[in-house]
This record gives structure tokens, sequence and C-alpha cells, in this order.
């Protein structure tokens, strides 16, 4: 799985090893095995204890 691009507002942002996701910010994934999309999805949930 990699990053592709982050969009911030109306901003487009090139990932990079020490780029940081906001708040907010729409992240753009390439998976090269459709079958791990699950397991992706699941990074980015948020969890009961999260507030």
């Amino acid at each position: 799985t990699t990053i592709g691009a982050i969009v911030r507002g109306e901003e487009v942002i090139m990932a990079h090893h020490d780029t940081v996701i906001e708040q907010d910010d729409h992240v753009i994934l390439f998976l090269v095995d459709k079958r791990r999309a699950p397991e992706v999805e699941r990074l980015f949930q948020v969890g009961v204890m999260f507030m």
C-alpha cells in the first residue's frame, strides 16, 4: 500500500516519508492487492476510547 497524495483543503500534497496526516485530510491510497483493503481500512478507524 502506498500513499499517493494527501488532499488538505484546496492543496494536494505529494506524500513523503515525513508527511504527517492531519485531521480532515483526505488520503489517496494505491493498493496492489485489493484483498488487503479491509486491513488498510482498519488502520483509519477510530476506536471507542479515541476521545
